[in-house]
C-alpha cells in the first residue's frame, strides 16, 4: 500500500484494538475514498466488518468480508484472510453451509500460501459449525489442529485468533469445565498480551458461562459483569446478551427477582428468535422469573426458536427439558414430542457425552410421564458435573413417581434434589422441592422426632429462622436485617443446633407445625 494508507490503515487498526469504533469507522472510509489501491480498498471493507460484527450487524460484517476478499482474488494469500472472516460471519447466521464452504476455502488457501492465521480461523469456524450440528468429537478434533497454528503477526482482528474460545467450548459440550476453564484462562492471557482487547469479552462471557453450567455461581457473575464491562470499552457489544443471560439466570435461579429483571430487560438492537449469541440464555432467565407458566412457556419457546440457527451449540441440553415441561403444562403435547425428538438426535450426535444423553432423556420422561426414564436421567446427570440440571432431573423425577404413587422413592430423590437446591442457593426451586417433601413426610421423617424448645432463641435468632425459613439467601436475610451474610450464616448454625435439626426443610416444618404465632 501507499504510505499514506500504511499510516492511516495502522492508525485505524490501534484505535479498534483499543475499542474506538467511531474513529476507526472514520478511517476507514477516509481510506475507501482516498486510496484507490485494491489492498487498501479490502483492509478498509474488512476493518469496517469487523466492527460492523462487533455491534451485532452481522449481515452487513459478511458482506463487506465479501468485498474484502473479492478485492484481494490476485493475492491468495491476504484473500485467504479475508474468506476466513466471511465465514465467521456466515456461522453467526447461522448460514453453517455457506459458512462451512467459505472455511473450508480460506483453509486450503491458508495452508497452500503460508497463511496461519487464515487457516486457524478456519478450523476455528469449521469447529463452530461442527458444534452447531452436535459433531462435538469432529470440534475437539478441529479445535486441537487450530490451536497447533501460530496466528499471523499482522495485528489483524486485534490479534491472535481465538482457538483457545472454541477450543473452551467444546470442551464445556464436553462436560469437562476444569480443562474447559483452562483454555479461556489461557485465552485470556495471550489475548491480553496481544492486545486484542475485543476477544477479552467472549472470554470472560464463556468462561461465566463455564462457570454457571459447572454450578460455580458467583464467579460465573464476575465474570459476566467484567464481559458487560468490557463490551462497552472495546464496542463488542454482540457478546452482552449472553453476558446478560449468565447473570440474569443465577440471579432468577437464586429468586433475587430485582436484580434478574435488571439483566433481562430487552435493549434495542436485540432479537429473541433471529438475533445476537446468546438470546437464548437470556429467554431461559426470563422464563425463569417468569410470573406464570404461560408467560415461562413463550419465553422458552423464544429462545428454543433461536437456537433453530445452530440447533446443537451450547444451550439446547438446558433449554430442551425446560420447553417439553412447559409444553406438556399447556397442553402443546406435539410440539414437547418435537422437542423432545430434537433432544434425541442431539444426544445421540453428541456420542456418550452425560448431559447430552441426560437433556434427552429428561425430555423423554417429561412427554412420555415416565419415571423409570427420569431416574435414568438422574443416574446419567450424576456424573455431568452440572449440578442445576442433576437437581432438575431430581425434581422431575420425584414428581413423576408421586404421580405414579411411588412415594416413598419420591421422598428419596426429592432428598437429593433439596441439598442440590441447597448448595446453589436456587431458592425458589429449594423453597418448591422442600414444600413438596414435607407433603410427602411421613410425620416421623420430619417434625414428629423433633421436640424444639423455641425459647432458646433469641428474638433476632426468630426473625432469622423465619426468613431463613421462608426460602431468603444469606445476603437477602443480611439485607433485610442490616447485617452480613456472614453474621446470618453464624446465627443459622446456632439456631440448628438449638433445634436439633440439620436443614431448612427441617426448619419450614418445624414452623409450620409451630403455627403463625
Amino acid at each position: 500500500m501507499e504510505p499514506e494508507a500504511t499510516s492511516r490503515s495502522a492508525t485505524m487498526w490501534d484505535r479498534i484494538s483499543r475499542g474506538e469504533l467511531n474513529a476507526a469507522a472514520a478511517d476507514a472510509q477516509l481510506m475507501l475514498e482516498h486510496c484507490s489501491e485494491p489492498a487498501a480498498q479490502a483492509e478498509a471493507h474488512a476493518a469496517l466488518g469487523l466492527l460492523l460484527q462487533r455491534v451485532g450487524r452481522i449481515a452487513e460484517s459478511r458482506d463487506r468480508f465479501t468485498r474484502a476478499a473479492d478485492l484481494t482474488r490476485s493475492t491468495p494469500r491476504i484473500h485467504a484472510s479475508y474468506v476466513a472472516d466471511e465465514a465467521a460471519s456466515r456461522f453467526l447466521l447461522g448460514d453453517l453451509t455457506g459458512a462451512a464452504g467459505a472455511a473450508e476455502r480460506a483453509r486450503r488457501l491458508g495452508d497452500l500460501h503460508a497463511n496461519p492465521f487464515a487457516s486457524c480461523e478456519a478450523l476455528n469456524t469449521l469447529a463452530a459449525v461442527a458444534l452447531g450440528e452436535g459433531r462435538t468429537s469432529d470440534a475437539l478434533r478441529l479445535t486441537r489442529e487450530a490451536i497447533s497454528f501460530t496466528a499471523a503477526g499482522d495485528g489483524r482482528n486485534g490479534g491472535a485468533p481465538m482457538a483457545h474460545l472454541h477450543h473452551g467450548i467444546v470442551l464445556i459440550e464436553l462436560d469437562r469445565f476444569a480443562e474447559a476453564e483452562s483454555a479461556f484462562s489461557e485465552g485470556l492471557r495471550r489475548s491480553a498480551g496481544a492486545g486484542a482487547v475485543g476477544q477479552l469479552t467472549w472470554y470472560h462471557c464463556m468462561r461465566g458461562l463455564c462457570r454457571f453450567l459447572s454450578g460455580h455461581w458467583d464467579a460465573a457473575i464476575e465474570d459476566a459483569r467484567t464481559a458487560l464491562d468490557a463490551a462497552e470499552s472495546t464496542g463488542t457489544l454482540i457478546a452482552r446478551p449472553l453476558a446478560r443471560g449468565v447473570i440474569g439466570l443465577v440471579q432468577a435461579i437464586r429468586g433475587n427477582v430485582a436484580a434478574a429483571t435488571e439483566s433481562v430487560a430487552s435493549h434495542e438492537g436485540t432479537l429473541t428468535a433471529v438475533g445476537l449469541p446468546g438470546e437464548d440464555w437470556l429467554a431461559m432467565a426470563r422464563a425463569a422469573m417468569a410470573p406464570h407458566p404461560a408467560a415461562a412457556h413463550a419465553a422458552l419457546l423464544e429462545g428454543w426458536l433461536h437456537t433453530r440457527r445452530t440447533p446443537y451449540l451450547l444451550s439446547w441440553r438446558a433449554l430442551a427439558p425446560a420447553v417439553v415441561h412447559q409444553s406438556m403444562r399447556q397442553g402443546e403435547h406435539e410440539l414437547a414430542v418435537e422437542v423432545a425428538e430434537q433432544a434425541r438426535i442431539g444426544a445421540g450426535r453428541a456420542g456418550h457425552v452425560a448431559s447430552a444423553t441426560g437433556a434427552a432423556l429428561r425430555c423423554q420422561a417429561i412427554a412420555e410421564a415416565d419415571p423409570e426414564v427420569a431416574l435414568a436421567a438422574v443416574a446419567v446427570l450424576e456424573g455431568s458435573g452440572r449440578p442445576f440440571a442433576f437437581a432438575s432431573a431430581c425434581l422431575d423425577a420425584a414428581l413423576l413417581l408421586h404421580a405414579a404413587g411411588h412415594d416413598d422413592r419420591s421422598r428419596k430423590v426429592l432428598r437429593t434434589a433439596v441439598d442440590a437446591f441447597h448448595g446453589l442457593r436456587a431458592n425458589p426451586w429449594l423453597a418448591y422441592s422442600g414444600q413438596r417433601l414435607m407433603h410427602l413426610a411421613a410425620p416421623a421423617d420430619v417434625v414428629e422426632r423433633c421436640q424444639p424448645d423455641w425459647s432458646l432463641l433469641t428474638p433476632t435468632e426468630d426473625r432469622i429462622a423465619r426468613l431463613v425459613a421462608s426460602g431468603l439467601s444469606n445476603p437477602q436475610v443480611g439485607a433485610e436485617l442490616f447485617i452480613s451474610p456472614r453474621t446470618v450464616q453464624t446465627h443459622t448454625s446456632h439456631i440448628y443446633a438449638k433445634l436439633q435439626i440439620t436443614s431448612r426443610v427441617q426448619l419450614s416444618a418445624l414452623l409450620r407445625q409451630r403455627g403463625p404465632h
